[in-house]
């Protein structure tokens, strides 16, 4: 019987060990060593953060388009996009991640007061000189926390201090912002409809905001989370004033280190939930229909999951379905372990489980999760 299932396994990256399709084809190795017979449909899938790219070009037949633009600390880097025709008109994916994304930038250096989000206002242009008229912009996996700051000046828009002159590039400059100038904003945005696709519903300031919550994962020490809070508060303010945009409490306005709410307020951006749009986007619902098993993943289950993640999506999704939901995770957060209950899966493994020690499971994830998705199996066989 188990030689018969059909299996959908739709696994998100493992940030800083596997990519989507990596995590999946892993996976797959170690399920066929239980099931050699099951039909297994590979699904990397993405919220709107790292693999977005690859989760949209493994199921939409779209074309790389390359350039350089400037990283997270400014450092200028080699970047790409998707673009592809949808109904006659020209759509753009933009994945911040693969931009400014943390994953770039060394542990030991990053620093949230000056990465910046610069280099995604470069693709956007880019992309409207392509002609793209729909463009998607996920924002999650960042290393900054510039309120998208940085994408707005890059962009034309002007962010100016008390002398009239532009403020610099990072969440640390944001003190300094006195107004703001959109007269030499790129008028192409009078013809291009722009989506945040947010990978989780945070808005940008408060206890559930960008800089309490996300900031110490891109380095920031306990005292500058507060200063990060207030410039982001700052920010807002004169968001409101000037532009007469709110974006402070838009769920999702925090996703990105408030990129989210940047684009909202300099590009009239809407903003989405990032998984279910992209699962929409990528028919995941026929295949979940078509499936006996839905295997959900990524490399760290922890309270954010819950926050609008692609394995909550799909996971919800398959219960309605009434399919049978399990999971891989490369680490589950320490004394969370009935986040597992929460998500609803008929049983999950860890993957750090089979390794020595946490950086063992990194430095081997793909052997680590093949054995992990082995032992999963068995639970299959049981059931």
């Amino acid at each position: 019987m188990c030689d018969e299932m059909k299996i959908l396994l739709a696994l998100s990256g493992f940030k800083s060990s596997l990519g989507s399709l990596q995590a999946c084809e892993a996976a797959e190795i170690g399920l066929r060593q239980q099931m050699p017979g099951a039909q297994i449909i590979l699904f990397p899938v993405s919220d709107g953060g790292d693999g977005l790219l690859e989760a949209v070009a493994g199921r939409i037949k779209a074309r790389r388009v390359e350039l350089t633009a400037s990283g997270p600390m400014e450092l200028t880097t080699p970047v790409e996009y998707l673009l592809f025709e949808r109904q006659k008109k020209k759509v753009a994916i933009i994945e911040s991640a693969k931009i400014c994304g943390v994953s770039l930038v060394a542990k030991a250096r990053r620093y949230p007061m000056l990465a910046t989000s610069r280099g995604v206002g470069t693709v956007i242009r880019h992309a409207m000189g392509r002609r793209a008229k729909t463009i998607y912009v996920g924002v999650g996996g960042t290393a900054t926390q510039d309120g998208g700051a940085g994408m707005a000046q890059a962009l034309g828009v002007g962010l100016l201090d008390g002398m009239g002159k532009q403020i610099g590039f990072g969440c640390g400059w944001l003190g300094a912002l006195a107004s703001i100038d959109l007269k030499k904003r790129d008028p192409r945005f009078k013809k291009v409809e722009i989506f945040v696709l947010a990978d989780v519903v945070n808005p940008l300031l408060g206890p559930q905001g960008t800089a309490r919550v996300y900031a110490s994962q891109k380095g920031a020490l306990p005292d500058q989370i507060a200063s990060i809070e207030a410039n982001l508060e700052h920010l807002a303010h004169i968001i409101k004033r000037d532009v007469g945009i709110d974006a402070a409490k838009m769920p999702g306005a925090g996703a990105g280190g408030g990129l989210g709410a940047g684009l909202a307020a300099f590009c009239n951006a809407k903003i989405l939930p990032g998984a279910e749009t992209l699962l929409d986007m990528l028919g995941a619902k026929q295949l979940i229909e078509r499936s006996d098993i839905v295997i959900v993943g990524e490399g760290r289950l922890d309270r954010q999951t819950l926050y609008g993640k692609a394995p909550y999506a799909l996971a919800k999704h398959a219960r309605t379905a009434g399919k049978k939901v399990y999971g891989l995770f490369g680490q589950i957060e320490p004394g969370h372990a009935r986040l597992a209950g929460q998500l609803g899966l008929d049983g999950h493994r860890e993957v750090a489980a089979f390794a020595p020690n946490l950086e063992a499971a990194m430095t081997q994830a793909s052997a680590c999760l093949i054995r992990a998705a082995s032992a999963l199996a068995t639970d299959f066989s049981s059931g």
